[in-house]
């Protein structure tokens, strides 16, 4: 729904440039001026906002403005302001304007201000829009800011800086970092006397499991949703959507037999009592009452499932595929920073996002708000700076971008069409409704039609 309001809004703009193109230059002129076309403005040391698209040399009290625009709840929006304060005190020719919203309504408010010629400066950015934007030539290529310095990613993993690029184009620059983690229970664990390593395998998860439960009572949870089919699929070194548009059945049938198989034993939890807890929401996941000693969810959630089960946690990387091909875990951005393309100060944009990305100065206001910081010396800067908790998710994905490989390309439409039929399909294979092979058949033949509609 979102894409084809966002082309109704280009094609609305099309034709309201065609309109007032028919007119004389000073007016073509004015009207540029009114929709704030990104970057013509200056500011001159008295306050006094002028026009310069049509100027050459600019006078030294001309201060340059900057759009910045992002969604976010009141605690980001009060820490990016005393950044971008602070940023604004140490450039004094440069003046940010910033603008905000929460998630809701982000998108189509960016879609209504890019058709009308005013996108943006730097905007705020989501992995799953990234295409669609670059598609329509919305925002710019990054690349030469980066090969010429402006953007230092010297201490950015290439993986970080993959997952904002597009057919070898840098399009965004992540502002933080997320990843898959296994969450345990220390204390479970170490009655149990069992050793939790860093990465186990499908297969070790489910003797552990075992063990874990002859020994405490506690019980195993397997993730039979969209977060590990697809991590199965990376780790046979492939792409799940892709196998899933062509009718394989592979990585599909293996993971429903290993729901299958941690179903049928007495150390997982029923699937009852995990529809009843609900692992999807923080306050109800089976590992904050004791009812399992393990949990998946993303390292950002590490701190929120820990303080409400109130006890110590550790976490580990998500369990490969037994006969591994290619190591399945990624850096997932949190968000980007992406520039117009019709901004006529990209420089500059690129030296905030620069700063944003690697200054100290910075990140000690902003303490990892948007994730960790994907410069690895930032991340150590502020660290000591950071809770508890914080800290340990900053080790973990410090330890996870040792080893991650690029993350996926973004979801093709029709994918949460999809993630609902795996759900019901799962739970299917759980109350023995169904086989694993007649799941997997029935499942891929679904996802195979949303795909090629």
């Amino acid at each position: 729904m979102k894409r084809n309001l966002f082309k109704l809004f280009v094609i609305f703009a099309l034709v309201l440039t065609m309109l007032v193109g028919c007119g004389s230059d000073s007016k073509g002129k004015d009207t540029a001026k009114d929709q704030g076309e990104s970057g013509s403005e200056k500011v001159t040391d008295s306050g006094e906002t002028t026009d310069t698209s049509d100027k050459g040399d600019e006078s030294s009290d001309e201060k340059i403005v900057l759009s910045l625009y992002w969604w976010g709840n009141q605690t980001r929006n009060d820490l990016t302001q005393k950044a971008i304060d602070f940023y604004m005190d140490q450039n004094p020719n440069i003046v940010i304007k910033p603008e905000f919203t929460d998630w809701s309504g982000y998108w189509d408010k960016l879609a209504a201000m890019t058709a009308g010629g005013n996108m943006p400066d730097i905007i705020q950015q989501d992995y799953r829009y990234l295409k669609q934007y670059q598609e329509s030539g919305q925002i710019a290529d990054l690349t030469q800011f980066i090969e010429d310095g402006t953007i230092d990613t010297t201490n950015i993993p290439d993986s970080i800086i993959e997952s904002g690029s597009i057919d070898g184009k840098v399009y965004a620059i992540s502002l933080g970092s997320n990843a898959p983690m296994m969450i345990y229970d220390k204390g479970v664990v170490e009655q149990a006397g069992v050793t939790i390593p860093e990465q186990m395998t499908v297969s070790e998860l489910f003797e552990i499991g075992e063990e874990i439960y002859a020994k405490t009572g506690v019980k195993t949870y397997f993730d039979g949703g969209m977060n590990m089919l697809p991590m199965v699929a990376r780790g046979k070194g492939s792409y799940l959507y892709k196998e899933l548009a062509e009718g394989t059945l592979d990585t599909v049938l293996e993971h429903f037999n290993n729901v299958d198989r941690f179903n049928k034993s007495e150390a997982t939890i029923t699937p009852e009592l995990l529809a009843e807890k609900d692992p999807d929401i923080v306050e109800t996941k089976p590992i904050i009452d004791g009812s399992t000693w393990n949990d998946f969810a993303f390292s950002n959630q590490y701190i929120s499932v820990s303080e409400v089960a109130g006890r110590e946690l550790g976490a580990i990387m998500y369990p490969t595929v037994d006969n591994l091909v290619e190591q399945p875990m990624y850096l997932k951005p949190s968000q980007f920073f992406s520039v117009a393309e019709t901004s006529k100060h990209k420089e500059e944009a690129a030296k905030f996002i620069n700063w944003f990305t690697n200054s100290i100065e910075c990140n000690v206001i902003l303490l990892g708000e948007r994730g960790i910081p994907v410069s690895t010396v930032v991340a150590d800067g502020i660290k000591p700076k950071v809770s508890k908790d914080s800290a340990y998710v900053f080790d973990y994905i410090a330890k996870v971008s040792e080893v991650a490989t690029p993350i996926d390309p973004s979801e093709p439409i029709g994918s949460g069409e999809i993630e609902a039929i795996l759900k019901s399909t799962v739970e299917a294979i759980r109350y023995g409704d169904l086989t694993p092979q007649d799941a997997a058949k029935e499942f891929v033949t679904q996802a195979q039609s949303i795909l090629n509609k």
